[in-house]
């Protein structure tokens, strides 16, 4: 398995990583650094995707207004902590997170009037979800960047992957938003999905270009093999490309969107103005609240619990709902860096030495001696560049690591609200 290849060589770390059950004194919060991001995670939905791994269930309005009261009291168990942090930007992701707009509202109000927040929010929207109502309370509550997953617009890979929507509903959702001034409009599309051809590619990726939006994250279904996406993969034998194809895939994005003007800003997202992105996943420290989120700071990675029941408790009892907490080695910490560094396309030696003190070659000499032997990166003063393979290859490597890592670790987090241990 190329993640255990990648521990042991790399990290010289025989044991797997190990997460244990959380107590009072795991974490030292003291590691908070100035301008941290929030993350906020909403876990309703109408309905469930079946290609979807995140947290997530049914919406009703009786437990939302429950889950509504239980963020705002981890808000304020977490305010003792933040109070003298400035907090740079905010996140809200899910599940459908527009199913609790005026919650939000409130929300975002509270943790104004009590945290030192500035800087962007980002909000993740769905299709058919969208209206002039809800772009207007958008707006009035300070969120300026936006991604809507439309994932395609073929109407019959959109039934298969279970969005309740079709062509028609993606151009009202698109023309809708352009009459708003959102900083960046992000747009999500997947690719490699059952039965899809080169052709269907090409025409989603045209088709949403026309559209002058300011980004777009375009990367290949990824399949979860606890989802139920993956069961219908074994049973009814459907097909798609293969890994290799994939790299074939990756050439028409870059020449398409070369043509429309959009320049790559990271591995799988696509933009006019490098300074205007909507990016939740590469921040090099953030705290996570809601069912289920994550959250990293100094050498600590954490979970909350899944289970909103379990949450809500938790916080009604005044207690924080963290579950699980993995304490990063000071080396996990810097190759946890340097893999998101990858994610954006380019690895800074400077930075590196200002974040850790340490040389990042000499460090990790056999990795960087194999990235550069195999063409992975090319040097650009004091930045590592990955090229077209090492772009490839990356893609690869991240799905291994979603496949074997995440998708055990989440799985395990659904099926009991409190774990005592899990090692990956």
């Amino acid at each position: 398995m190329i993640t255990d290849f990648l521990r042991r060589v790399v990290l010289g770390k025989k044991e797997k990583f190990l997460f244990q059950r959380y107590q009072d004194g795991f974490i030292d919060f003291n590691q908070i650094p100035e301008g941290i991001g929030l993350y906020i995670h909403i876990p309703f939905c109408r309905s469930i995707c079946p290609y979807c791994p995140y947290n997530k269930e049914i919406y009703k309005k009786e437990k939302v207004l429950k889950y509504k009261e239980a963020l705002l009291k981890e808000l304020e168990l977490y305010k003792n902590r933040l109070f003298d942090k400035k907090i740079s930007s905010l996140y809200i992701g899910g599940g459908t997170p527009a199913l609790l707009i005026h919650e939000l509202k409130e929300i975002i109000q509270w943790m104004r009037n009590h945290y030192s927040f500035y800087g962007d929010i980002g909000i993740e929207l769905y299709p058919a979800e969208v209206d002039e109502e809800l772009l207007y309370i958008l707006r009035e509550i300070g969120v300026n960047l936006i991604s809507l997953g439309i994932q395609t617009f073929n109407e019959n890979a959109l039934k298969l992957l279970g969005r309740n929507y079709g062509e028609a509903e993606i151009d009202q959702a698109l023309r809708l938003i352009s009459g708003f001034d959102f900083q960046c409009v992000d747009v999500d599309i997947m690719t490699n999905l059952p039965g899809q051809t080169m052709k269907d590619i090409e025409y989603d990726l045209r088709k949403i270009y026309a559209y002058e939006i300011d980004q777009l994250s375009v990367y290949p279904l990824i399949l979860f093999p606890m989802t139920q996406l993956k069961e219908a993969f074994r049973e009814k034998g459907l097909k798609r490309f293969s890994e290799l194809e994939e790299a074939k895939i990756l050439k028409i994005i870059d020449r398409i969107s070369k043509a429309y003007g959009y320049e790559r800003s990271s591995i799988w997202t696509y933009g006019k103005d490098k300074n205007i992105r909507y990016t939740s996943v590469t921040r090099e420290s953030f705290i996570g609240m809601g069912a289920g989120a994550s959250s990293h700071f100094g050498g600590y990675f954490y979970l909350n619990t899944f289970n909103v029941d379990a949450y809500i408790q938790a916080l009604q009892e005044k207690i924080l709902p963290i579950n699980l907490v993995n304490q990063m080695t000071e080396r996990e910490k810097m190759i946890f860096w340097i893999f998101w560094r990858c994610y954006d396309g380019v690895i800074d030696e400077k930075k590196f030495r200002e974040q850790f003190q340490k040389n990042m070659q000499r460090e990790f000499k056999l990795l960087f001696q194999g990235l550069k032997a195999f063409r992975m990166i090319e040097k650009q003063g004091e930045k590592w560049i990955l090229t077209d393979f090492g772009r490839y290859v990356y893609h690869f490597v991240e799905k291994q690591y979603s496949i074997h890592y995440l998708n055990d670790l989440w799985q395990q987090s659904m099926k009991q609200p409190w774990i005592e241990e899990v090692q990956l």
